[in-house]
């Protein structure tokens, strides 16, 4: 069975977050997650999400692709202790493995970062530096 486009989308932007230069876990959607350290210290790690937007069909013909566009985004979580240039720094590492023009593609599906991505402000949450990274994407199948 092949996958549907959604399925390769995602699997297309999964398989670039698989590659990111950082050895934090990951919480996947969907699945679960401890947020756990060694020894019981807290450590840093990764939420992905993602967000998408209906499709958007440019011609009337049947069976012609739909432009698909969406963000992923990626979320550095890292226990309190450190400058906030410091949590932005490993963010913006973050947002450079998915500079624009990124291609990405899974069975046959191509998606392509379509700006820079955007290393939103920080926040504290329960102990820890939130700092959200939004990468946009666009896809035509």
């Amino acid at each position: 069975m092949s996958a549907k486009v959604e399925t390769s989308i995602w699997l297309a932007l999964k398989s670039r977050i698989d590659t990111l230069p950082l050895a934090y876990a990951k919480a996947w959607p969907g699945q679960v997650f401890e947020v756990a350290g060694a020894g019981g210290l807290p450590q840093p790690y990764l939420r992905i999400g993602r967000v998408t937007v209906a499709p958007v069909r440019h011609l009337i013909a049947d069976g012609k692709p739909h432009e698909r566009t969406g963000s992923l985004m990626i979320t550095l979580v890292h226990p309190l202790g450190q400058d906030v240039s410091v949590y932005d720094q490993i963010a913006a590492s973050i947002a450079e493995h998915f500079k624009d023009g990124t291609e990405m593609r899974y069975a046959g599906v191509c998606v392509a970062v379509t700006s820079y991505p955007h290393v939103q402000e920080g926040y504290e949450d329960n102990g820890y530096w939130t700092v959200p990274v939004r990468v946009p994407w666009q896809c035509f199948a």
